[in-house]
């Protein structure tokens, strides 16, 4: 059973801006930039590699707007709305007891 636990949700939130990509739709639909800018550091290429792998897990969904230019959007599915609740319990604990 940890085993299977390691191999999910250990191995998602454990990649390097997953969580606060989750963290960040939890708050509504962004659009790629909106993601970019708001997550600061991440670059392009990472911010693509996890946005796919999000959605491979259907952990978000991405839209695609038949619009001049394309608009296309990313939100939480509901797998991905219960990992939000799991990602604000953590901010609120690191609120609570990370620093001391």
């Amino acid at each position: 059973m940890v085993a299977e636990i390691e191999q999910t949700s250990f191995d998602l939130l454990g990649k390097r801006w997953s969580a606060l990509i989750v963290q960040d739709l939890n708050q509504g639909p962004r659009r790629f930039r909106e993601l970019l800018t708001s997550l600061g550091r991440i670059n392009d290429k990472v911010l693509s590699q996890r946005l796919k792998e999000l959605e491979g897990r259907r952990i978000i969904d991405r839209r695609v707007f038949a619009e001049v230019p394309v608009r296309v959007e990313y939100t939480l599915t509901d797998k991905g709305q219960a990992l939000g609740g799991v990602i604000e319990a953590m901010v609120d604990w690191d609120a609570n007891w990370a620093n001391g």
